[in-house]
């Protein structure tokens, strides 16, 4: 392979593996098991916060956990990758918003949190996916809601988990 078509391979595969991170944000926001599962290798490890296992009993753990969880935001940014191969490591920041019920019952609260993926990729069949992660948390934070507009929004204006949600609309669509 030339220079070029070596860089050009290195950015393909950078940006597959960052296009894993988005999905995996995704998949948390609109509540998509689908989405989240297809991040990860079927033998892919986890450690985030006390929980250390597989990656999909993660996922399952997650969604049982977030049921209540009336909206979510996560943000991925300054994704790292470094290639060696078919292995890759990334590091991303993320974000996390959650209106949730209030902990000590009787409306809702917001908790924010940030921290960082560790990651370990590794492209199997053509196809890049976490084989490891390990999140570390930089920040928590838990408020009450000091949006006034939105309680009162639409449904259509709001955001909604799969399928009900216009994305999964638009590419049903599509």
């Amino acid at each position: 392979m030339s220079q070029d078509e070596n860089g050009l391979a290195e950015l393909l595969a950078k940006q597959q593996i960052t296009e894993v991170l988005y999905l995996y944000a995704r998949g948390w926001d609109r509540l998509d098991s689908d989405a989240l599962y297809a991040c990860f290798h079927p033998d892919s490890t986890h450690q985030h916060g006390g929980f250390e296992g597989t990656s999909h009993d993660f996922i399952k753990m997650g969604i049982e956990m977030v049921a209540p969880v009336t909206s979510m935001t996560h943000m991925i940014t300054n994704p790292l990758i470094i290639l060696k191969k078919d292995k890759a490591i990334s590091e991303c920041h993320f974000l996390a918003h959650h209106r949730r019920p209030k902990a000590s019952g009787g409306g809702e609260e917001d908790m924010f949190l940030k921290g960082r993926y560790i990651d370990k990729f590794e492209k199997r069949d053509g196809v890049w996916r976490i084989a490891h992660r390990t999140a570390v948390h930089d920040f928590e934070r838990i408020v009450d809601p000091a949006d006034q507009n939105i309680a009162g929004a639409p449904d259509e204006q709001l955001s909604h988990r799969k399928p009900k949600d216009v994305l999964y609309q638009l590419i049903t669509s599509f």
